[in-house]
């Protein structure tokens, strides 16, 4: 054992080695510190003299299993330059901390592929030490997200525990990245971010959102110029939850079993069913006219996206809001006006061909991140964890 190895293996500098002791499961080195590497941490003097000392154990990365320790003499310094009484920082310190740069490296490094509870479990300190390491990091690294360069950005809510307690998420639709995290999804959570847009995102295009009002208003009235589109999955969801009222509207009028079990026979795309499901298909459409119409339009609705231009989507959706409206059924009726009262936003998606699909995506990501936190009670924490999500790969074993 030298004073090299604590160089090499741990990194540890300014330490001149002295012995190695064992206790049970760890390995404990003893060292001194070299005064050549002694300065004063205000104004860097080396003019010093020693006032006391005392012994500090530090941790360092394990050996296999065993958890490993330097155990340091540390002299308290006079600096005659500054006139102050200190203690000394040494460059494998971090800090007032008890850990090695050497050891918050490596379970920075355990963090890439393990739960912060594996990470604790293995290096033998507690959950909230791995946290407390881990968010330092991100804070440094995530303390100012840049959006001069967002052309378009998706924005998106999910639930973020029980209790109707939502998180809005602005990501950037070409990088994937979360741009920005925020508590509540109403019009007053999200205008803060929506007036930085306006002074910082000059090259901001447009904004790809679902339906909602909220959204929507605050969009209009903080970022006039920048145009909204909406979600392709967002509006065949509004078509589709019309179409699930009216089975139920007709289950309850037959009063019979014809329908039931059948509910996502009519919501999946029609392409994507099997032979038997497409036969089924048919036998209830064909006694059934109230289903056939709505069923019928929802699959024409899916066509919109799939138009050359502007013009062609226009005269597509004024048909299609027309024969909805003349298929004398409330329900479709109301999905038509609703659709139509945004055709403009509709129409953007042939100047911008955009969606929320990666928002979708991240929060099955985020979702994922959750269960294998059993949540967060550091809400500051999750925001950092969901700015580094587009770095965390997640995997199955097996």
């Amino acid at each position: 054992m030298s004073t090299s190895l604590l160089y090499h293996a741990f990194q540890i500098e300014g330490v001149k080695y002295k012995y190695t002791s064992y206790e049970g499961n760890h390995i404990i080195f003893k060292g001194e510190i070299n005064e050549r590497h002694i300065q004063c941490p205000v104004c860097k003097s080396i003019d010093l003299s020693f006032k006391g000392k005392k012994e500090r154990r530090f941790s360092l990365p394990p050996l296999g299993k065993k958890s490993c320790f330097l155990d340091l003499k540390i002299n308290r310094i006079f600096c005659k330059q500054c006139s102050q009484t200190l203690w000394p920082h040494l460059p494998f310190m971090k800090g007032k901390s008890r850990m090695s740069r050497s050891f918050i490296n490596f379970a920075l490094d355990l963090l890439t592929f393990g739960t912060i509870k594996s990470v604790a479990d293995f290096l033998k300190i507690s959950w909230d030490c791995v946290k407390d390491i881990h968010k330092e990091k991100l804070k440094a690294k995530y303390n100012r997200i840049s959006i001069s360069e967002c052309i378009y950005l998706s924005v998106d809510e999910f639930a973020i525990s029980k209790g109707h307690k939502y998180m809005t998420i602005f990501s950037d639709v070409k990088t994937g990245e979360i741009v920005h995290a925020i508590e509540g999804k109403d019009k007053k959570a999200i205008i803060p971010f929506l007036k930085k847009l306006a002074k910082k995102a000059k090259r901001l295009k447009a904004i790809a959102m679902d339906m909602s009002n909220a959204f929507y208003s605050a969009v209009k009235q903080e970022l006039p110029h920048v145009d909204i589109v909406f979600d392709h999955f967002h509006v065949m969801q509004l078509m589709t939850k019309s179409l699930d009222e009216i089975r139920r509207e007709q289950q309850n009028i037959l009063g019979n079993s014809i329908l039931k079990g059948n509910r996502f026979l009519l919501l999946k795309n029609y392409e994507d069913l099997d032979v038997n499901g497409m036969e089924r298909l048919k036998a209830l459409l064909t006694i059934n006219e109230p289903l056939f119409i709505a069923h019928t339009l929802k699959e024409q609705l899916r066509g919109f996206w799939m138009k050359k231009n502007k013009e062609e989507g226009r005269d597509f959706l004024k048909k299609w809001c027309l024969d909805a409206i003349l298929s004398g059924n409330r329900l479709l009726r109301k999905t038509a006006k609703t659709i139509w009262s945004r055709v403009n936003e509709l129409l953007n998606y042939f100047i911008h061909p955009i969606s929320n699909g990666r928002a979708e995506g991240i929060n099955n990501k985020i979702k994922t991140m959750k269960r294998q936190a059993y949540g967060f009670r550091d809400i500051e924490y999750f925001k950092l964890r969901l700015y580094h999500l587009h770095n965390q790969r997640y995997s199955f074993t097996g």
